[in-house]
């Protein structure tokens, strides 16, 4: 196990959940219930993305004996936040959905239902929650509002996060900076982690969690110079962001995540007599000209919360288009200057990267 007493100099702000990651045996199927039946296959402030996984009948349940006092106890993973939660109920009722009955206390309403893949997941409405009718087009999940792991001692693993210095809520669970939980059960199962294996894929060995943190760099450095388990090497995927994977002491995994913008040449305008013509900035998120970007930086759009833009095949631009390359970088500079909450770090990277094809 690893050491809980590990702490940094510095804490780790988990600032949201980016993405869960849940393992199916058919992604397309089991998106195509949700769709159906809960608006979406995510939810409104974090995406789902279901993992097709070469194993079949994989769950992210657990067993422990801390849910219901000294008795064994099918534990689900992930509380979703709901504002239609008796509406939500009955159509899932009408569906013959295997579900628990609703229960109320102090803190709202809540029910257990399970999906095809067999995964059991609980839905809550908090107290005092402005109940909306479901609607076309808009998830019936606002987003996560709790992570249950599967760990050996739960004041152990509460610690680990307490000495990362992740923000500690008053009832004493770690949270991130858009109100996401962290609790701890202790697992019926020895060496039961909520981690999975896909088979393929670029990233096979998976967390069930990303979690967005600024100055991951940084970051990743000081957790290996402390001695915790960390993957070795952090992964760059361009416009789908740079993470590497973090293990508690139980090893359960989740991605330390930071999102970024790719800056690449638009090779339908390399001609144009505006230099901002030539460029697009883009990330999973968008693709746009700087104008737009900017504009959506300040919206707090989708995809903007982010201080890192990445210049892609800087050679090639710097030799083919040194002015137009000088005034973006002085345009983004000013930007900064203007709003020093977007002071924005400027990285150059050399190659055309994965999307070549598109630069």
């Amino acid at each position: 196990m690893i050491n809980a007493d590990l702490s940094l100099n510095t804490k780790i702000v988990f600032n949201s959940v980016g993405c869960l990651y849940l393992p199916v045996d058919d992604s397309e199927t089991i998106s195509n219930w949700y769709e159906n039946l809960f608006n979406s296959a995510g939810t409104r402030t974090c995406g789902v993305i279901w993992e097709t996984t070469k194993e079949k009948g994989l769950t992210c349940n657990f067993m422990t004996d801390e849910w219901v006092p000294g008795e064994p106890y099918e534990m689900f993973a992930v509380r979703f936040e709901t504002d239609a939660i008796e509406e939500l109920y009955a159509r899932l009722t009408e569906a013959q959905v295997e579900l628990e009955p609703m229960q109320r206390d102090e803190s709202g309403a809540s029910f257990i239902y399970r999906d095809p893949q067999r995964n059991k997941f609980q839905v809550w409405q908090r107290a005092g929650a402005e109940t909306q009718p479901l609607r076309d087009g808009v998830p019936a999940f606002i987003g996560v509002a709790i992570l249950f792991f599967p760990v050996t001692d739960p004041e152990v693993t509460r610690k680990w996060y307490v000495n990362l210095g992740v923000n500690i809520n008053d009832s004493g669970q770690p949270v991130t900076g858009r109100g996401e939980e962290f609790h701890f059960l202790r697992s019926m199962e020895p060496g039961k982690t909520l981690n999975f294996y896909t088979g393929a894929g670029e990233i096979q060995h998976m967390a069930i969690a990303m979690i967005e943190i600024n100055e991951l760099e940084m970051t990743h450095g000081q957790l290996k110079a402390q001695g915790h388990k960390v993957q070795e090497h952090i992964l760059d995927r361009e416009g789908c962001g740079y993470q590497f994977q973090l293990y508690d002491p139980d090893g359960n995994k989740l991605d330390m995540w930071d999102l970024q913008t790719m800056v690449r040449r638009n090779l339908q305008n390399l001609n144009s007599p505006n230099w901002k013509d030539r460029y697009i900035f883009e990330n999973c998120c968008f693709w746009v000209g700087i104008d737009d970007f900017f504009a959506m930086t300040l919206e707090h759009a989708p995809g903007t919360r982010h201080k890192r833009i990445t210049v892609v095949n800087h050679a090639v631009i710097h030799e083919t288009d040194p002015d137009g390359l000088l005034e973006l970088v002085k345009a983004v500079e000013a930007f900064g200057a203007q709003y020093a909450e977007w002071a924005f770090e400027i990285v150059y990277k050399e190659g055309a990267g994965e999307y070549a094809h598109l630069a």
